[in-house]
């Protein structure tokens, strides 16, 4: 069903004339009926905590990183901020303020890189070093941004497929300051995770995009990163296209739409003044059921064995423990 398939069917129940178009109408009717559309579909996408199975999505990518260059660095940039140079453009071509961290000799800890000229081959940074000179430096990437649909991540789903690790977080503030500004995180190699917002990142002005921040800062270019997530499009253009929102009269819900319809149906009526309190109660009860069967569930048992899956007399020989066999 398209959405104007969706209003006519609902105008038809209620009963109100059904409008012979939706977007870009300018009958009242049809103005109406695409704002609580648009309001059934928003309340029915938010309704499961982790989300429809229509709307989970999975994101690969790979970490990025400069590697080992020799360089010098010197105190010469804006406010007396370290330059450093020596790095060829090549390297450098896909290095971006804000995103990326600098290591090196003679480097402070965080050290953001600020602006970069990709002809001459020099990074301008956040902060002075801590000692000007000659040295060995290397990037790494910090922050990757989002999915252009990314409503929020999913629990446990974040993983290093590259060195086949789960990943720690999302981080608190707290946990993630502890990580970066003191000894611990000096001495841990898991990486952890944040979601945060580009403008209120360090060095950066403004409002931004959201961003995956990962700790350590990787310095491995390539290495693969996953995890899942809920999406906010929750309908599709007549081609395909994810959307948040109601675009064209052909468009079509990715959710279930008998469920927008139902949703559509009791807005209609409390806008109008009329009863809706059995319409309310038939989409709550189909929207509950809905929820319940969306991607099936796993089998519980009520009589689980008392054992550890990992260890147990299947994991051990039961002679000869710890005795070489020549």
């Amino acid at each position: 069903m398209s959405l104007l398939s969706i209003c006519q069917e609902v105008a038809a129940e209620i009963p109100v004339a059904p409008p012979v178009g939706i977007i870009g109408n300018p009958d009242g009717t049809a103005q109406l009926m695409l704002a609580l559309a648009q309001r059934a579909g928003e309340a029915l996408a938010r309704r499961p905590p982790g989300g429809w199975v229509n709307m989970i999505r999975e994101y690969d990518f790979a970490t990025a990183a400069v590697s080992i260059f020799s360089g010098s660095v010197a105190n010469t940039g804006p406010g007396g901020n370290a330059i450093i140079s020596g790095a060829t453009p090549a390297a450098i071509s896909a290095v971006t303020p804000t995103a990326w961290v600098a290591f090196g000799t003679g480097l402070k800890i965080n050290s953001l890189v600020a602006a970069v000229n990709y002809a001459s081959g020099t990074i301008t940074l956040n902060q002075p070093a801590a000692t000007p000179g000659s040295g060995q430096y290397m990037l790494g990437q910090s922050d990757y941004p989002v999915p252009a649909d990314f409503a929020r991540p999913l629990d446990n789903t974040l993983w290093d497929r590259s060195r086949f690790w789960s990943m720690r977080g999302p981080q608190s503030p707290q946990q993630w300051q502890l990580y970066k500004s003191s000894v611990v995180g000096r001495a841990s190699i898991q990486r952890r995770f944040r979601f945060r917002r580009a403008g209120w990142l360090a060095g950066t002005t403004g409002s931004g995009q959201n961003v995956f921040s990962v700790d350590p800062v990787p310095t491995d270019n390539g290495a693969q990163l996953v995890f899942e997530y809920v999406s906010n499009a929750w309908c599709q253009s007549a081609g395909g296209v994810p959307q948040s929102a109601w675009a064209a009269d052909t468009d079509t819900a990715i959710l279930d739409e008998y469920l927008i319809k139902l949703g559509l149906r009791w807005r209609t009526l409390r806008r109008l003044g009329m009863s809706y309190a059995d319409e309310l109660d038939e989409y709550e009860r189909a929207v509950a059921k809905a929820m319940a069967h969306d991607g099936g569930a796993a089998i519980l048992d009520l009589a689980p064995p008392d054992r550890l899956t990992l260890i147990g007399p299947w994991n051990f020989p039961e002679t000869n423990f710890g005795n070489a066999v020549g």
